[in-house]
């Protein structure tokens, strides 16, 4: 993938670990508008792109704050995290908002729990930035194994490495910044990204690995998916690619 030496190289044992860490604690996703009608812009995004109805199984469904208003498209609804705190804030705001289809498990984007045996629509919503080449095959192998006969796969907002340093120099910005300003950050981004790499620290952006739309349509179509991909609405730097499995 883009980033050889952060994404080739990296066990994805040490990468769940880092990122259980990342999230120790945590009951807030961090999207970049965190409110409710934000949450539900979000997910009037993804319900424009997933089929309804059946099943959906939320990926890294965090606290659920997107998930709640994903509820009312499908018949049942299981979101799977592998943190605790937010677990157990998914529960909360589930029963708060009345989304008694929602029921939440512990597990992540690599072993879905045993209790999970088909799913219509299997969404992973800002989570394959945690994975990388081969716990990227091994999420494709555990989604193939449960996925019904024309179901869909949703990995939304993708970071794409093509907008990346774009992204990290603060070019989506608004208002813009001064051309001398982008250029000075620019020197500091890549400074400190050299030295992220030399250290192994794949979370020092606060983001992860960054993929590109050929990247993932080529492992998509090795595992047997054909994939499409959609820019994301509210992202500039991210895209979502919706998979599927020819009948």
């Amino acid at each position: 993938m883009t980033d050889t030496v952060t994404q080739a190289g990296t066990d994805d044992v040490v990468l769940r670990e880092l990122t259980s860490r990342f999230y120790d604690g945590r009951t807030d996703a961090g999207h970049r508008y965190s409110s409710e009608a934000w949450f539900a812009r979000y997910a009037e995004e993804l319900l424009a792109l997933i089929p309804h109805g059946g099943t959906l199984l939320d990926v890294g469904c965090g606290s659920c704050q997107i998930t709640t208003y994903l509820a009312a498209a499908f018949d049942s609804v299981v979101g799977i995290d592998p943190s605790d705190s937010m677990l157990a804030a998914a529960r909360e705001r589930s029963r708060l908002q009345g989304a008694d289809n929602i029921s939440v498990l512990n597990g992540d984007a690599v072993c879905f729990p045993p209790e999970v045996e088909r799913a219509d629509v299997i969404l992973t919503n800002g989570v394959i930035q945690y994975l990388d080449n081969a716990s990227l095959r091994r999420h494709l192998s555990e989604c193939a194994r449960i996925l019904n006969d024309g179901g869909t796969i949703c990995w939304a907002l993708v970071p794409d490495a093509n907008l990346r340093r774009l992204w990290y120099v603060g070019a989506f910005e608004n208002p813009r910044k001064l051309l001398r300003r982008i250029i000075r950050d620019f020197a500091r981004t890549e400074l400190r990204w050299w030295k992220a790499r030399r250290r192994g620290d794949i979370l020092w952006d606060g983001i992860g690995l960054w993929f590109t739309r050929d990247e993932l349509r080529a492992t998509a179509e090795e595992m047997g998916f054909v994939v499409e991909f959609r820019n994301s609405w509210f992202y500039e730097y991210r895209f979502t690619a919706l998979l599927t499995r020819p009948s």
